[in-house]
C-alpha cells in the first residue's frame, strides 16, 4: 500500500500547486485577442508636498522694530540670593558721553533685592548704551544694555553659591 499511496500524494500536492495557476488572470493583466497580456497601468506619481521655509513668516506685533524704538527707562537692580550679606558696588557709565551717571555701594542683606537705578534719570537722546559694572565678592563683572524696546532691565545678582552674576532681559 506504501507504493501506491505514494504517486497519489504526490498527484495531490501537484493538483494544489497548479490549482493557483488555473484561476483567472490577475486584474490588469487578462490577454488582449493576441494573446499578449493588458499592461497594467502604474499609479502617476505626487510631487512631494513643499517644505516648509526655514526663515519665519510671522511676527509677534509689536516686536518688528523693537530694537529700533527707543525706551529710555531701563532699572538697574541688585540681588542677593547668598546665605549673607554682601556689599556691591555699582557703576553706571553712559557709553554716549564716557559719563560716569552712576556711582554707589550698596550692602545687602542675604535675601534683599533692590533697585538701584534707572537710566532715564541720564536723559537718553534716543538710543543709547550703558555699561552696568558691579564689583562684589572679590570680584567685578559688567553688563551694556542699550535704551531701546528690544532690551529690558539689568540684574546683578549675588548667587545662592556666592558668585558675582550680571545679566539683561532682551527681546
Amino acid at each position: 500500500m506504501s507504493s501506491r499511496s505514494t504517486p497519489l500524494a504526490v498527484l495531490a500536492v501537484l493538483v494544489i500547486v497548479a490549482a493557483g495557476c488555473l484561476g483567472s488572470p490577475a486584474p490588469g493583466t487578462e490577454p488582449t485577442a493576441d494573446g499578449t497580456p493588458t499592461p497594467t497601468s502604474s499609479p502617476t506619481p505626487t510631487s512631494s508636498p513643499t517644505p516648509p521655509s526655514a526663515t519665519p513668516t510671522y511676527t509677534p506685533p509689536g516686536t518688528e522694530y523693537a530694537s529700533e524704538q527707543p525706551d529710555a527707562s531701563h532699572s538697574v537692580t541688585l540681588t542677593n540670593d547668598w546665605n549673607r550679606s554682601v556689599t556691591v558696588r555699582v557703576t553706571v557709565v553712559r557709553e554716549a558721553t564716557n559719563e560716569t551717571v552712576h556711582h554707589e555701594t550698596y550692602d545687602l542683606d542675604a535675601g534683599e533685592e533692590r533697585v538701584v537705578y534707572d537710566t532715564a534719570e541720564a536723559d537718553p537722546d534716543g538710543i543709547e548704551r550703558f555699561t552696568i559694572t558691579a564689583t562684589a565678592v572679590n570680584a567685578t563683572e559688567s553688563v551694556t544694555i542699550e535704551t531701546s524696546k528690544c532690551y529690558g532691565n539689568a540684574y546683578v545678582e549675588i548667587t545662592a553659591d556666592g558668585e558675582l552674576y550680571p545679566y539683561y532681559a532682551i527681546c
